[in-house]
Parts: structure tokens; C-alpha cells; sequence
């Protein structure tokens, strides 16, 4: 039997054996390299949304403003008479301040006098729709607003509830009347002749939605609970 030994590589075998191997490398590398290169791409769709805060709307006559003149002790004028609608795009709740500006004449006292509650001017405010038989009359003096008479002494009482329900965002539009009525007792004194007083009554409204509660308030009364301003 004839035998032999494997020739060894020569060089040149080296190179060309690298050579494929180097080959056949790149040729599983660059397939791999052209799934590198694909990018998935997409376009996203705006939209524009719009915001719109609410309204708390509140309109009056100014025309319900009245005068009386002349009063006599024993008398008790016609009424007067103010309207307040309610047109907000969101429930409130309505509140009136009532000013009671006064002043003396030649008798010497300021014709309304809560010290003397049965002699001086009676003042008594109520509403309909909600009905409020009566609203508390101010009582304690405060500084007066500027533009009132000279030499008056002013009551103010502010925030009295109009409904412990809030008003229901218009349409339909609430209208309330408020209703000012005054008298002379018969039993007044000289001292309160040519005596003058003013009663100013301001409707306002504030949205029920996170601004307090009416729970433990009373219509016709101040309500602290109520975030008014």
C-alpha cells in the first residue's frame, strides 16, 4: 500500500482560503445590514380643541329707582320696586346688599334711626320669584360710600341669600323682584321732621359650581358660606 503525507498549504492556498472565508462572512453581514437600513414612519392628526369659560350674567332696571317725598307720620307710600334677571350660562346663586343712607333735617335726627325703631323711618325689602318675605335691614353704621349726601349716617348689610337654590344656567332667564316698601308710624316725632334717607339695593351673582355652600344659610339673610366676591 502506498502511503503519503498531506502536502502542506502553500501560501498562496492561505490567502485565497482567508480570502473565501472573509467572503462568506460579508455575505451573511450585508443582507442583515439592509433590514438595519428600514424605518417604520407614521403622521400623527391634530386636532384643535377650544375652551370656553362661563358666564354669570345679571341685568336690572334702572327705572325701578323711586322717589317719595313729603311723607307725613301714619303714612306708608306705594312701593318701589327693582328687577334682577339672572342670564348666566352657568347656575349661581344671587345675593342683594342693602345701603340705607340717611340724614337729619331741621329736626335734628337722621330720619332713619335704628336706635328708635318705633318712631324713625320703617324699611322693609322682600322678593318674589323666589318669595323672601323679608330681608334683614342693616342695622350697625358703616363708613359711607363715596357719593353719598353730605352729613349721612350709612347701614350696609351685604351678601343676603335670595334663593338657597342656585339659579339654573339660562335659557330660561330668572327675573326676581325685589320690592322696598316704607313708612312713618304715627307715633314719629318732631325730631324727625325733614329728615331724608336713600335705600339702595344691589343685586349680584356668583357661580354655585366649587364656591361654598348655602347649607346652615337662611334666604333673606347674610350668607358667609358663599364665596361671593
Amino acid at each position: 500500500m502506498l502511503t503519503g503525507t498531506k502536502p502542506a498549504a502553500t501560501p498562496m492556498r492561505r490567502l485565497l482560503l482567508r480570502a473565501c472565508i472573509a467572503g462568506a462572512i460579508a455575505g451573511v453581514v450585508l443582507p442583515t445590514a439592509r433590514i438595519v437600513l428600514a424605518r417604520f414612519s407614521a403622521t400623527r392628526t391634530s386636532v384643535t380643541s377650544t375652551f370656553s369659560a362661563g358666564t354669570v350674567t345679571l341685568t336690572s332696571n334702572v327705572s325701578g329707582a323711586c322717589g317719595v317725598t313729603n311723607m307725613l307720620p301714619g303714612s306708608t307710600p306705594t312701593p318701589c320696586t327693582l328687577t334682577a334677571t339672572y342670564s348666566g350660562s352657568v347656575p349661581g346663586y344671587m345675593a342683594l346688599n342693602v345701603l340705607i343712607e340717611t340724614q337729619a333735617g331741621n329736626g335734628g335726627t337722621n330720619l332713619y334711626n335704628p336706635a328708635d325703631s318705633t318712631h324713625g323711618l320703617q324699611v322693609t325689602v322682600a322678593s318674589s320669584n323666589p318669595t323672601v318675605s323679608s330681608y334683614t335691614t342693616p342695622t350697625i353704621s358703616t363708613t359711607c360710600p363715596g357719593g353719598a349726601p353730605s352729613g349721612s349716617t350709612c347701614y350696609e348689610l351685604d351678601n343676603e341669600l335670595v334663593s338657597l337654590s342656585a339659579f339654573a344656567a339660562a335659557p330660561p332667564n330668572s327675573t326676581v323682584t325685589f320690592t322696598t316698601t316704607v313708612s312713618l308710624p304715627s307715633t314719629t316725632t318732631t325730631g324727625y321732621r325733614g329728615g331724608t334717607a336713600q335705600v339702595i339695593l344691589t343685586a349680584h351673582a356668583t357661580q354655585s359650581s366649587n364656591n361654598g355652600t348655602t347649607s346652615g344659610c337662611t334666604a333673606g339673610q347674610n350668607c358667609a358660606s358663599v364665596h361671593w366676591s
